[in-house]
């Protein structure tokens, strides 16, 4: 004969089930969900819709922002080797370039939000691929 499982275990089971589904569907939400849109550049920005100037400023803030962040080589050819793209900041340095999150409800004082940078890294048999480095 065989046994019911009994109403503990399966209430038990049902829950368990039900929180790995909404750890996973909350991990994998993609960045910058709702109004916001990724970008990394002001052509990027006004393609998204916003006007020139809002772009200007908040790609002028996250490249600040990466400045203050991101590790600083004196050369460009170094830095494109390292991380996927770079620019060149006021003092001359180079640092990986910065895509963030601009929410379409932000038009007042825009703010780039969930910066990150993309830096290359090799796996067990040499091959390239990226890694993704939030920063704020």
């Amino acid at each position: 004969m065989s046994r019911m499982p009994s109403k503990k275990f399966l209430f038990a089971a049902i829950l368990a089930t039900a929180a790995l589904g909404t750890f996973v569907a909350t991990r994998r939400t993609p960045a910058c969900g709702g109004d916001g849109k990724i970008m990394s550049t002001q052509t990027e920005c006004v393609s998204w819709g916003f006007d020139a100037a809002t772009c200007k400023t908040v790609v002028e803030k996250a490249r600040a922002a990466a400045v203050r962040a991101t590790p600083r080589l004196s050369d460009s050819i170094q830095c494109e080797t390292q991380f996927t793209d770079c620019f060149e900041a006021p003092d001359g340095g180079f640092h990986p370039k910065p895509s963030f999150c601009l929410r379409a409800s932000a038009k007042e004082a825009p703010e780039p939000l969930e910066m990150r940078y993309l830096q290359y890294e090799s796996d067990r048999m040499s091959r390239k691929k990226t890694r993704e480095i939030p920063f704020n």
